[in-house]
């Protein structure tokens, strides 16, 4: 019996170790520094977080949020391969659920989002694989 891999699933997780291995945290004089915007309440991280998630969703009327902490001051890393420099704002956590294309709940997911000045700056869902590539907004 021949087991067969694709060329492709290995090329995954290479991609995922460079990503990672490529990401950087800002140093102490860059969080010293940092301009984190305007002040944001949790009742104003919240739903601009919320409104930005639902929107990756396939059904973004079926999301379902839970486990999220307060914003706070916070900063996404550098990820150079995807030119990305270390971003600072507020950061918004939890997990959401959402439907998918077949109508059933996929089970929720941890979330992230970056808010400056009561705008989205970079955002990610992790998938099933446990990867969170952030997107820029």
């Amino acid at each position: 019996m021949k087991i067969r891999i694709h060329k492709k699933a290995l090329y995954i997780p290479l991609f995922v170790l460079l990503l990672a291995g490529c990401a950087s945290a800002p140093n102490q004089q860059q969080i010293a520094n940092a301009d984190y915007g305007s002040p944001m309440s949790p009742d104003q991280c919240k739903p601009v977080a919320e409104q930005d998630i639902a929107n990756q969703l396939k059904d973004p009327n079926s999301a379902q949020f839970r486990n999220e902490p307060p914003c706070q001051k916070g900063w996404m890393s550098s990820v150079p391969l995807l030119d990305m420099k270390v971003t600072f704002g507020y950061l918004q956590k939890g997990e959401v659920n959402g439907k998918n294309a077949f109508g059933g709940y996929v089970g929720f997911r941890p979330f992230l989002v970056l808010i400056k000045n009561g705008q989205v700056i970079r955002s990610c869902i992790t998938d099933s694989d446990g990867i969170c590539i952030p997107s820029e907004n």
